[in-house]
């Protein structure tokens, strides 16, 4: 069995959520290039939503909607364990990651669910702040048929 280096997509957005397309398209375009996914419809749907949930926690709370805020996305497709890394840096303002609370889904909310969906959706999600840089590392193994039965 040959090895195949991964794959790398780097982008450099504004912080606007008109632009999100971009990244949405580029994992959709990433995930065709693995065979045999389970479920590929599904799985590429909760990519880009734990995608666009980070994106959109950007431009609202590190940036506060300020049209000069970029976020630089490198988007890592692995093929020999297939799983896809979704790197999001941004310089906006930092926050306390693990200080956010799991919201009690009993309770109605109209907000503090992003946090919580993110982690759901994807099977790592890590944030780290330093000098100035936010840093957001999102991993998702791409389920090859079959695996869930093993």
């Amino acid at each position: 069995m040959t090895s195949r280096p991964p794959e790398s997509i780097i982008l450099d957005l504004p912080a606007r959520y008109s632009y999100l397309h971009l990244l949405s398209d580029c994992i959709a375009d990433m995930l065709l290039l693995v065979d045999g996914i389970d479920d590929r419809e599904a799985l590429l749907y909760n990519i880009q939503l734990a995608a666009h949930e980070v994106c959109t926690n950007i431009v609202n709370h590190a940036y506060h909607n300020s049209a000069k805020g970029r976020i630089r996305i490198v988007l890592t497709l692995h093929f020999d364990d297939p799983a896809l890394q979704i790197d999001l840096y941004d310089t906006g303002i930092s926050f306390d990651f693990a200080s956010v609370p799991t919201p009690d889904l009993d309770e109605v909310r109209i907000h503090g669910y992003g946090l919580f969906l993110i982690r759901q959706l994807m099977d790592t999600v890590t944030y780290t702040a330093d000098r100035g840089c936010n840093h957001w590392c999102l991993t998702k193994s791409l389920c090859l048929e079959g695996c869930g039965s093993r």
